[in-house]
């Protein structure tokens, strides 16, 4: 299945536990269009960008910077599916299932108990029937991992590390690996927030990746990384490795920039798939593809 493959609405709501529960516009061939939006210069006029819920707009402030939060509503359509690594109290999820509708599926990821009350919370207050909340850790292996809830030393919630063990509050939660769990949806964006544990995450996911499953990653990095024994630059080497290019989305000017090391400017980065480049471009410019566009170099690319 390519990158851009959109599935049945059967395959992407399938059974769900208790909890769960713009129009396309533009065709193929204009990509005239397509470059006139991400091929703009500053202060160049754009057109309007595809259709967004309102409720999206409203749910989604404070999950993000506004260049992140853009990015997802002008990137996710009605029926896409999402991974939510890392779920919180629920912001990024509400926002999501907004864009995405109720034909739509996002699959939150949150072991932490107190967050996840939160989260549960958000879920009911917006009615998004397209949540579905999983407790279970991400990682590399499928076990039975160990989980600290806030109360280490760093006060962050994640698996222990050496000196948090003696701390107290050490409680145990199913781990799970992305690529035996989940690899049979096709995502459209997969977001990791996991305090840390982000490239862990992303090799439990390696055949995943390999499929462009999904195009688009938002991962947060910060130095939680360096706090868990891995850097910005392994994350960044990984994702290379991967077939992912690590961009920053510029929502003032509709661009997306390739710039070196994106996570000293920006918490949250955007990593694309190579071979999906054009098809989450032709997203970005309000365009529905059923599959990857053959076009190339169809992006405005800043290099530094």
């Amino acid at each position: 299945m390519s990158a851009g493959q959109t599935l049945k609405r059967d395959d992407r709501r399938d059974a769900r536990p208790p909890l769960d529960g713009q129009e396309s516009q533009g065709a193929l061939g204009v990509f005239g269009r397509l470059k006139k939006r991400l091929l703009a210069k500053p202060g160049d006029p754009l057109e309007p960008a595809a259709a967004v819920p309102a409720a999206g707009t409203a749910a989604a402030e404070g999950w993000a910077d506004h260049h992140t939060e853009n990015f997802m509503r002008r990137y996710l359509r009605t029926g896409d599916a999402v991974l939510d690594i890392g779920a919180r109290d629920g912001k990024f999820a509400v926002a999501a299932a907004a864009a995405v509708g109720p034909d739509g599926r996002v699959d939150s990821f949150e072991p932490s108990p107190s967050l996840r009350r939160k989260l549960t919370e958000a879920v009911h207050r917006s009615h998004a029937v397209a949540i579905v909340i999983h407790p279970k850790l991400v990682g590399t292996q499928a076990q039975l991992g160990r989980f600290v809830d806030g109360t280490g030393k760093s006060g962050r919630r994640r698996p222990p590390l050496p000196g948090e063990l003696a701390v107290g509050g050490v409680i145990g939660v199913e781990c799970i690996r992305l690529d035996q769990a989940m690899a049979a949806r096709r995502y459209a964006l997969m977001k990791l927030d996991i305090a840390g544990g982000e490239l862990v995450a992303l090799k439990g996911a390696e055949g995943m990746l390999r499929e462009a499953n999904p195009p688009a990653l938002l991962i947060a990095i910060d130095s939680a990384l360096n706090e868990c024994g891995s850097s910005p630059e392994q994350l960044s080497d990984f994702l290379t490795a991967s077939g992912y290019e690590s961009i920053l989305y510029d929502a003032d000017r509709h661009k997306l920039d390739y710039v070196g090391r994106p996570w000293t400017r920006r918490r949250y980065v955007l990593a694309v798939a190579q071979k999906a480049r054009n098809y989450v471009s032709a997203r970005l410019a309000g365009m529905d593809l059923q599959k990857e566009p053959e076009t190339e170099d169809v992006l405005r690319i800043t290099t530094e």
